[in-house]
């Protein structure tokens, strides 16, 4: 049946710029709810809230849920976007709390402008149910004067991980609290995976015996979008089995799905694309959200709608994590309340934000995951009614890659949340922290005996009867950060007025702030002058400028005795620890693609330990593979390129490095490793499932029409030697056929 929605994208279709680009439409049925009657023994109070919540019976999956909480169990709700998780987990929460007049719950979400939301349903919800729970959001943002007074009154507590890691180490202040605490929920699960997750897994535990000393004896409840280890993965984030629940009562409206090609060589840039099609649907009246994959593509297609004469004067915006929290709160409220039909955002509104009914979502370039994918897509049509999903894939490896296989969208196999619970550093960090909380007592995990050993041993921690305490002079809290390892952060300040513009961790810094970078931020651009790495800060000067810059970045590596080996002729694969060393030498100056000017830089060099993968290949003449280096970095790019697809990780979680002379071994190799300091799991996968990498690498380079290499096989974006040198046809050739 033919909608308005149709008409609009008919339209849009036949602008100039959009109307060459190859797509494949597909058409999705909705389907009905599946629906049971309100139980008859929920407390009137909470009958009441539903009642005035406009509830008349609960989707089969929140009524599960339910009698399971009460029988007990930890839970893991794992349904799509818009399936009502919400109150799947709020029911039995408002139950606990209504039985027990002294019970208190804490949530957490993993962003502020979330808890804001969630708090505002949360609070409503007390309101209509007259318990009397004076819910509050503790986080970064809450003011000194009142968080005594949220400690001491309310019941319901929403937050975020990097508020408890700090609050854990004053947790006497939270004793009411925690000695009456019988629920934990933690929204939005999949977020804490890879390093974040690793990190939060740690304080998660940290909690878990802080609230157990107090008397506390919490049930867990996990919501996440569909991931394909939701048991595995409520176990590593919180030591605890879980019942899971991942049938959806929900029902869904009909939804097209367009498969937009962004990536023709020829074409404009897919970042115009974006622009043009986000106009093309605010236009037609369809409210309409356009995720990008970065800070720098929301920015950039945001600048691109001011410069164009017919977009500029529609009411689009930009949004992402790093705006102040009113700002991004005033462009909350426009967009629910429709003063904005058009939000150009990153991940930051990914989540269950209320940003009201939605016709259109463009996901512009690939996420990084299925899970991401459809709950990016899924925020449209939230009340049922038909929408548009439009994926718009970039000229890169991994789009062009799904572009081809639409299949791989369309099944929804949904990839594995990864923790690593035996990252050192990780572990080191947060014993540190433990031990300023409680004694640690040795003899339950031999890794963290042994790592507390050599804490010990340096002095930061000290032996008790009692168990370990901490033995530092400074607060390990300060130095342990949840979404990387290190500590140093740079200030990026506007040149006019000291304005603080952002913080950058100390690596994003040199990659992205040295002295003449241009720096995009509120969708205007700014070049900076000054990098002062031991002051902490940078200073950039606004300037309207017509090209951008890219950093150029010198590796090594150097392998330790491997783990494993294995023989994929003609490469000899090991798997092992590495040291990686990087530094920033110079920076690109580039326009519409083409480079207009280089220039040198004398930045410090940066090492870490981390996990890796090495192929090598033995000396001696090669057939038909004239640049053996280029065809090493052409077959890095691609196995690096495609490894969200194999690994489920995020795009920069794993890195590579291509070598004619390996320091361990003087011979040709390539390098692929985990991008953190410590590694996170992901090296050890790709090295298992190298002989599907190296498949899938091979119909890449195969398939893909180019002669030299381009954007859809083997350049990359993000590489630190602007793709050169690279030798497609010597890539492929180095594949066998049946690797």
């Amino acid at each position: 049946m033919r909608t308005a929605l149709d008409d609009v994208l008919d339209r849009a279709c036949q602008d100039p710029l959009l109307a060459p680009c190859d797509r494949q439409v597909f058409r999705l049925d909705g389907r009905p709810p599946s629906l049971v009657p309100m139980p008859d023994d929920l407390h009137p109070s909470v009958r009441q809230a539903l009642d005035r919540f406009g509830f008349q019976a609960l989707y089969r999956h929140q009524a599960e849920a339910l009698a399971r909480f009460r029988d007990g169990d930890d839970l893991f709700l794992s349904t799509p976007t818009a399936s009502g998780k919400t109150w799947a987990f709020l029911l039995p929460m408002l139950e606990i709390l209504a039985r027990d007049e002294e019970a208190t719950a804490l949530l957490f979400y993993p962003l502020k402008a979330l808890s804001q939301d969630q708090w505002a349903v949360i609070d409503r919800a007390d309101r209509e149910s007259g318990l009397d729970l004076l819910p509050a959001v503790y986080d970064g943002d809450t003011p000194r004067t009142r968080r005594a007074r949220i400690r001491q009154e309310s019941r319901v507590v929403l937050t975020n991980p990097y508020e408890v890691h700090e609050a854990l180490a004053y947790h006497h202040q939270w004793h009411r609290f925690f000695s009456h605490l019988r629920v934990v929920v933690v929204d939005e699960a999949h977020r804490y995976t890879g390093l974040f997750g690793s990190h939060v897994a740690q304080v998660f535990r940290r909690l878990s015996r802080v609230v157990e000393a107090h008397g506390g004896h919490p049930s867990w409840v996990l919501a996440s979008a569909s991931i394909a280890n939701p048991g595995d993965h409520a176990r590593a984030l919180t030591g605890r089995p879980a019942t899971v629940i991942d049938q959806d009562g929900a029902g869904a409206g009909p939804r097209t799905l367009v498969i937009w090609d962004g990536g023709d060589p020829g074409g404009p840039s897919p970042f115009v694309l974006a622009r043009t099609l986000l106009g093309r649907l605010v236009e037609g009246g369809l409210k309409t959200l356009c995720f990008t994959q970065s800070r720098r593509g929301a920015e950039w297609i945001a600048s691109l709608i001011s410069r164009d004469p017919r977009c500029r004067e529609l009411p689009i915006a930009p949004y992402r994590a790093g705006y102040l929290p009113e700002e991004r709160r005033a462009l909350e409220r426009d967009f629910r309340e429709g003063r904005l039909r058009g939000l150009v955002s990153t991940t930051a509104l990914e989540l269950g934000i209320d940003v009201g009914d939605l016709d259109a979502v463009i996901v512009a370039g690939w996420p990084g995951s299925q899970s991401g994918f459809w709950q990016q897509v899924g925020r449209a049509g939230r009340r049922g009614g038909p929408s548009l999903g439009v994926f718009l894939a970039f000229p890169d490896i991994l789009d062009q890659y799904l572009r081809h296989h639409p299949e791989m969208l369309l099944d929804r196999s949904w990839e594995r949340a990864t923790i690593d619970l035996r990252n050192p550093h990780v572990i080191a960090g947060h014993l540190l922290c433990a031990a300023t909380e409680l004694p640690v007592r040795p003899g339950e995990d031999a890794l963290a005996d042994e790592i507390a050993e050599a804490l010990a041993g340096q002095g930061l921690l000290r032996r008790t009867s009692a168990g370990y305490v901490h033995g530092g002079l400074t607060r390990p809290q300060d130095a342990v950060r949840l979404d990387r390892i290190g500590d140093r952060q740079i200030a990026l300040e506007d040149a006019q007025d000291g304005t603080l513009l952002e913080t950058l961790d100390l690596d994003r810094a040199l990659r992205e702030t040295f002295p003449g970078a241009i720096y995009l931020h509120g969708g205007r651009t700014f070049r900076v002058e000054h990098l002062d790495l031991e002051g902490g800060r940078a200073v950039a000067r606004r300037q309207d400028v017509d090209y951008w810059t890219v950093a150029i970045t010198d590796k090594r590596a150097r392998a330790r005795p491997p783990r494993e080996r294995r023989s994929l002729p003609p490469f000899e694969a090991s798997l092992g620890d590495l040291e990686m060393t990087w530094r920033v030498t110079g920076f690109l100056r580039k326009r519409h693609d083409h480079v207009i000017g280089r220039e040198d830089l004398d930045l410090p060099e940066r090492s870490f330990q981390t996990v890796g993968v090495r192929l090598d290949l033995a000396p001696g003449p090669r057939p038909g593979v004239e640049d053996l280096l280029g065809a090493l970095h052409a077959l890095e790019h691609v196995l690096v390129g495609l490894a969200p697809l194999v690994l489920h990780c995020d795009p920069a979680d794993l890195a590579g490095f291509s070598t004619m002379a390996s320091e361990d071994t003087g011979g040709p190799a390539l390098f692929l490793y985990d991008g953190w300091e410590g590694g996170i799991g992901l090296s050890d996968r790709a090295f298992e499932d190298l002989p599907r990498m190296l498949a899938m690498a091979r119909e890449v380079l195969r398939n893909c029409r180019c002669e030299r290499g381009c954007p859809a096989c083997c350049l990359s974006p993000r590489c630190g030697n602007d793709n050169q040198p690279m030798d497609k046809a010597g890539a492929l050739r180095l594949i066998p056929d049946r690797p």
